[in-house]
């Protein structure tokens, strides 16, 4: 979006996964309106300015967060001084990570910019530099993009929350709210749908039309992701054995779990603890 006064820019839209992270500084700058296939979350820290989304003009001035979502049209300008961090997500990753949104996505899109306090900037301005530093990476690993992007999205949820008085009006259905919840408890110990529908007296299908309906994403995807975001923090960040994440995690055996993480990181759990 941003084509002059770059100061970082991380990631290829084709070569990495189609997420592009970039730091961009200056003024007096406008760029084309476009319509765009990308979730694009930007930080901005400005002093005069405007960013059009579809047909609404939103004025630029403080510290700010802007969401534009797949198929809208957006552009900036920008008037005075300003420090702008951007994330550019794929269709295809937003959607596997959409779910971290707590409600529905039309009030993210009622209320696509907000303004934020120093502390609060500062806070997805890290979460946001440190996707950049994973995609400046030989080697960037989608899996740890999108665990550190499903961090931005429920801190963004947080935002929305504490701004927004008719909240209610836009939470997600009761069992799936539900769903969720119980994946966040059991997650380590249940891995199938069936578990899940059965608690919740539901059936499988249904589960499955809810999350799709609102989240754009299966059950399996959301159970999965919960697994592995887990994973990556026991190898990662505790750190613990490979045995003992396999057994912490709920498999049955150190082959299951081996099997189970290079499928979805392309890599084993021992490859990737000597990476960090």
């Amino acid at each position: 979006m941003f084509d002059k006064g770059i100061i970082r820019k991380c990631g290829d839209p084709i070569k990495d996964n189609e997420t592009c992270y970039t730091e961009w500084e200056g003024v007096c700058h406008s760029t084309k309106k476009l319509q765009s296939n990308d979730f694009i979350i930007t930080l901005s820290k400005s002093r005069r300015g405007a960013h059009c989304i579809d047909s609404d003009n939103y004025v630029m001035q403080g510290y700010q967060l802007h969401l534009v979502f797949p198929g809208q049209q957006s552009h900036f300008s920008i008037l005075d001084y300003t420090v702008i961090y951007q994330l550019r997500i794929s269709k295809v990753n937003f959607d596997k990570i959409c779910y971290a949104l707590r409600f529905g996505q039309h009030l993210y899109r009622k209320y696509p910019i907000q303004d934020l306090t120093k502390t609060e900037f500062e806070i997805f301005r890290y979460e946001l530099t440190t996707i950049g530093n994973e995609l400046g990476m030989d080697r960037p690993l989608l899996e740890i993009i999108c665990s550190r992007a499903r961090i931005v999205l429920q801190e963004i949820s947080r935002i929305i929350e504490k701004r927004v008085r008719d909240i209610s009006l836009f939470r997600i259905p009761t069992v799936l709210a539900d769903f969720l919840r119980l994946v966040e408890l059991k997650y380590n110990q249940e891995h199938t749908v069936t578990y899940y529908a059965k608690k919740l007296n539901v059936s499988s299908d249904y589960l499955a039309i809810l999350t799709r309906c609102h989240l754009n994403v299966t059950p399996k995807q959301i159970i999965r992701d919960h697994i592995l975001v887990e994973s990556m923090r026991l190898l990662a960040v505790v750190p613990m054995t490979i045995k003992e994440a396999t057994y912490q995690l709920g498999f049955q055996d150190q082959v299951a779990f081996t099997h189970f993480f290079k499928s979805l990181t392309g890599m084993s759990p021992s490859e990737f603890q000597k990476r960090q």
